[in-house]
């Protein structure tokens, strides 16, 4: 067992990653595919890795499609809730070994039917004892799943956010070495529940007062979170900075303060394998940044499944988004009639509510020639658009980190941004003094505002059409950006060592 810093660094770290999603299992966007991917490059630094999830219905029946399955691990935990015990059992999952998209990390699946079976990942009225329940199972049969007990357990968002209690709680004795951290992907997430839930995941009343889970008379799993984990990290560095302003803060930058000794923003990476424009086989044809033919060839592809004109030069805007208010298309439906008298396309995928599934429709109906608009989570179809679009729209109000200007720019296709967040620590605004210096890779506006997308959108838009060969600049720089996970692996490799040293 590590005792301090000079032992963790000399055997290899063990580490419990817990996490709701991960890609392509259960994913709902960035926490599923940070899921996915960071674990591997924790491996790679040295780590021993076990990846827990829930076992959804959806996730088994996705493992069964893409040619994967359960391996029992023989690993059941039990867990009192409500006058009742709950039994989970831990599976491995085992990817098809053609499954380019599956992490090769040790991933096992938590399978409580009572809990996990049935559709949809969240939004159950007993969420909290779903993922309380998930957690505890998790601690428990840790040893088992890793091969010895955890130096660290990894929590990631407010699904996992009790860990930290549970650790400086009653599973210390079973864990009196482990230290916590948890990772914020969405501040504006917090797992709200009532005062009353206490009981059901587990937590005694000491816990709820104002320096811990008590949040205006209800119950925060991920203020809690924050107050018991040994460390806190962001998914960039900007946001770290930003949570602590009550602009960014959800209410929450009064305690994020009071913290942020033990807080620490890393930028996310992606996986540089599996997001590449040369061997992708999600890809109808290859490209590489000496070569662009491909990426021609896969825009044509692209506006002929749309049913638009191939040969058509005027340049072609792409969208892949949640769409929820953080994400800001509601500015982009205020200027699709705009980029329609630019002779833009613009191709956007995505889900979001009704009312704005509604809008976009409604627009695709009034401005066909321009606009296209595909509500499905689409991944083969996502790949594409990163690869065939001219640039990517992501106007969001706030953004943790954000993958999808780093796949947009990994393709070749500029991002259109706001400058938040991970957003601005990714996306190098193409002024006078970057583009001079060879750094610009995008076009950034500051405002939340109409105005300034348009603005942004204009800036972008004289470059395409008259500086074919500074666009051609711009695209090489994003292209050239290396995203890899392997830097962030060792900053959290850091942040382990540093509170295990303690």
């Amino acid at each position: 067992m590590v005792h301090n810093a000079r032992s963790a660094s000399i055997q290899p770290l063990r580490v419990l990653y817990v996490a709701a999603e991960c890609t392509p299992w259960c994913s709902t966007g960035g926490l599923g595919e940070v899921t996915q991917a960071l674990p591997q490059a924790l491996m790679a630094a040295g780590a021993t890795v076990a990846v827990c999830i829930p076992l959804y219905r959806d996730a088994r029946r996705k493992i069964g499609e893409r040619g994967g399955r359960l391996q029992d691990t023989g690993a059941t935990a039990s867990v009192w809730m409500g006058g009742h015990r709950l039994t989970s059992r831990w599976y491995r999952v085992i990817p098809a070994e053609s499954d380019a998209i599956a992490s090769r990390a040790p991933t096992f699946a938590c399978d409580c039917p009572q809990l996990f079976d049935r559709d949809g990942l969240y939004g159950h009225g007993d969420d909290d004892a779903r993922f309380s329940t998930f957690c505890r199972a998790a601690l428990s049969c840790s040893a088992q799943l890793l091969g010895g007990k955890p130096h660290v357990v990894h929590a990631h968002d407010w699904h996992t956010a009790l860990l930290p209690l549970y650790l400086a709680g009653g599973y210390r004795q079973l864990l009196p070495r482990t230290r916590s951290v948890l990772s914020i992907h969405n501040l504006a997430y917090q797992g709200l529940f009532p005062a009353n839930s206490l009981p059901t995941i587990g937590v005694g009343p000491e816990w709820f007062h104002a320096d811990a889970l008590e949040f205006y008379g209800a119950v925060n799993w991920m203020k809690g979170g924050i107050a018991a984990a040994d460390a806190i990290t962001t998914v960039s560095p900007r946001y770290a900075e930003e949570i602590q302003t009550a602009e960014f803060g959800e209410r929450l930058e009064g305690v994020l303060r009071r913290h942020r000794g033990k807080l620490t923003g890393i930028l996310n990476g992606i996986d540089m394998d599996l997001w590449n424009p040369a061997t992708d086989p999600l890809l109808p044809y290859h490209f590489s940044q000496d070569d662009l033919a491909g990426k021609a060839a896969t825009r044509r592809h692209l506006l002929e499944l749309a049913r638009m004109d191939p040969d058509d030069p005027h340049p072609v805007f792409v969208g892949v988004s949640r769409l929820v208010a953080q994400k800001g298309f509601d500015l982009v439906a205020e200027l699709i009639p705009y980029l329609a008298s630019r002779s833009v396309r613009f191709i956007l995928l995505g889900r979001g509510s009704d009312a704005m599934e509604y809008q976009f429709h409604e627009l695709e109906r009034f401005h066909w020639p321009h606009f296209r608009f595909h509500p499905h989570h689409d991944l083969t179809l996502s790949h594409v658009l990163y690869a065939a679009g001219d640039a990517v729209l992501m106007p969001s109000r706030w953004e943790p980190c954000g993958l999808t200007q780093l796949y947009a720019m990994r393709y070749g296709t500029v991002p259109i941004v706001r400058a938040v967040g991970g957003l601005r620590d990714t996306v190098v605004h193409a002024s006078q003094h970057t583009l001079g210096n060879g750094t610009a890779n995008g076009f950034a506006f500051e405002h939340d505002t109409v105005a300034g997308l348009q603005w942004a959108i204009d800036r972008a838009l004289d470059v395409f059409y008259d500086a074919p060969e500074t666009w051609r600049a711009i695209q090489h720089n994003g292209m050239r950006r290396d995203s890899a996970w392997r830097g962030a692996a060792e900053q959290y490799l850091g942040v382990y060592r540093q509170i295990l040293g303690r």
